[in-house]
């Protein structure tokens, strides 16, 4: 527990000093302690760490733990070998296919993360609500636009998952950066509630891309009313309002952005847009 209370905080250092010092007092790992311990390397990319432990687990755990291993390897980047454990172990399941498949979409592999999803299912295992956020993520990192829309259309219709918020912010994201505004805000809609800052937050970025002065301000204003500490809205607008030599109304949001930070009272406050 205090070790998976560690990794959980990244006081990575702290978690594998206790685990030695619970070895040089006689206890002996189980599987959740190897599982915690590899989640810590994986962390902060401690591989030869990872491994070094792994070796030591002796076959029946090592079988039982192969999903950790998977984890960490595609946490730090280094697929090949996610992807040979994930070959090797019999006890993979949809976890270790969501991990390897996160693995990709983190470094932008995105048809590879749709691979992965499509050889998880051939082997019988169902996606879930992870899976389809981390496929949907490859998709959002790669503009995989078309497959992004059939993965989301089919998540509810064929599979009865609902869509998170999570799912909904990808999405807005997947649209937003491909230039789709009808679409991005017709998700907003279609949400049982547009009270996260995070779907704001992914529109606002989608408009700095493209320049979208329209859309952005109303982004932004959706977004500072739910959290007006959020440095990077305040950033995003000004990026947005320079770029379109709107030097005015940059100066408006710098001069909203300290009148906040000044405040720190946390009080509702109305916020106009000229």
């Amino acid at each position: 527990a205090l070790i998976g209370g560690y990794a959980e905080h990244g006081y990575v250092e702290n978690a594998l000093n206790c685990f030695q010092f619970m070895q040089h007092q006689g206890v002996c790992p189980n599987e959740v302690t190897f599982i915690y311990i590899l989640k810590a390397c994986g962390s902060v990319g401690a591989t030869r760490k990872a491994e070094e432990i792994y070796a030591s687990i002796d076959k029946t755990r090592a079988e039982k733990v192969g999903n950790a291993l998977v984890d960490m390897y595609a946490k730090c980047g280094v697929l090949s070998k996610a992807l040979q454990v994930l070959d090797e172990i019999p006890m993979r399941d949809t976890v270790s296919w969501s991990a390897l498949i996160a693995g990709y979409a983190q470094q932008g592999r995105g048809l590879e993360a749709l691979c992965c999803f499509q050889w998880m299912e051939s082997e019988g295992f169902s996606p879930d609500k992870v899976t389809f956020l981390c496929v949907l993520n490859a998709c959002n990192h790669s503009g995989l636009l078309d497959q992004a829309q059939m993965l989301f259309w089919n998540m509810s219709k064929e599979y009865g998952i609902s869509p998170t918020i999570e799912h909904c912010t990808c999405m807005v994201a997947v649209f937003g950066n491909s230039g789709h505004w009808d679409k991005a805000k017709l998700v907003i809609k279609s949400m049982p509630s547009s009270n996260s800052p995070a779907v704001w937050l992914a529109l606002l970025d989608a408009c700095k891309k493209w320049g979208n002065v329209k859309l952005g301000k109303l982004a932004f204003y959706h977004l500072v009313k739910l959290d007006h500490s959020c440095p990077t809205a305040y950033v995003l607008m000004i990026n947005i309002f320079a770029a379109a030599g709107m030097q005015e109304d940059v100066e408006k949001i710098q001069a909203m952005r300290l009148k906040f930070s000044d405040n720190s009272s946390g009080r509702n406050k109305e916020m106009v847009l000229s």
